[in-house]
């Protein structure tokens, strides 16, 4: 089991929950988390591509909001290098205190870790591109 999450660091990770546009209201974040569809939502916020909401149904039954999850699990949370366990989706689909939070955090922080990585490969190609072009320039000269 994990530990708790200090006050600080939940605070920080509802308000950027609540720059996220969701299709639903936030009202009680493990129930409103249950069906994977608001975590499916956040990722798609920021990797539009590896997320089809489709594959995901609103859902109050325990088998449902099964499906949603392992779906979740296999088709996208993978390709960010984070996976759950049966544990942890049954966590999650029984409102287990603290599971999404800490889902959630592990989630926050494998996109960061991409943006970063993106930003990093755009500085590479612009320094190559610059560097090609001081190459051209001082060809040039007479």
């Amino acid at each position: 089991m994990e530990l708790p999450l200090d006050d600080e660091t939940l605070q920080r990770l509802y308000a950027w929950i609540d720059e996220i546009p969701l299709s639903r209201p936030k009202k009680n974040i493990a129930r409103d988390f249950s069906d994977g569809i608001l975590l499916a939502e956040v990722i798609a916020y920021y990797f539009p591509k590896i997320v089809q909401m489709h594959n995901y149904s609103p859902a109050n039954s325990v088998k449902q909001k099964q499906y949603n999850w392992n779906t979740l699990n296999r088709k996208v949370l993978k390709r960010l290098h984070v996976y759950l366990t049966k544990d942890d989706i049954d966590d999650l689909v029984s409102c287990r205190a603290g599971a999404v939070e800490h889902l959630l955090v592990k989630v926050q922080l494998k996109i960061l870790e991409l943006k970063v990585q993106k930003l990093e490969q755009l500085v590479r190609l612009k320094d190559g591109k610059i560097q090609t072009l001081v190459a051209k320039l001082r060809s040039q000269k007479p």
